[in-house]
């Protein structure tokens, strides 16, 4: 009887322990950005992704990696966002020397549930 109340209670602590743990939530108003047709050219696409940090707990951003060397990534290194606070990572592809479809990954590793949160931008180059 008092190894099963010890099991119980242990349980009830670690059901609730999650529960009382607060994190930052990373919410986007976008995650994937179309640009569409665009004149092939040497210039750099550039979009802004605008979130906020919608979590209890300040968000910060570990890494941002992209699914290839033409794509780009600028976002606030270094710098906390705060519960509520608004910030914008900026996605970028280069069309130089690039014809046809694309599509490419912006990835996010941050202190979220889940770790990773992915961006998509895509569009076509026209000769």
């Amino acid at each position: 009887m008092k190894l099963k109340n010890i099991f119980c209670t242990l349980l009830i602590l670690v059901c609730f322990s999650g529960v009382s743990q607060a994190q930052a939530d990373l919410s986007f108003q976008e995650t994937t950005f179309d640009f569409g047709a665009v004149k092939a050219g040497t210039d750099t696409l550039w979009h802004d992704f605008v979130f906020v940090n919608k979590g209890m707990d300040p968000l910060q951003i570990s890494s941002v990696n992209t699914s290839c060397d033409c794509t780009l990534a600028e976002w606030p290194k270094g710098r906390v966002i705060q519960p509520g606070q608004k910030a914008t990572i900026k996605g970028g592809f280069k069309i130089a020397g690039k014809s046809g479809a694309f599509d490419k990954s912006i990835i996010i590793i941050a202190n979220t549930t889940p770790a990773t949160t992915f961006l998509t931008i895509k569009g076509e180059i026209k000769e």
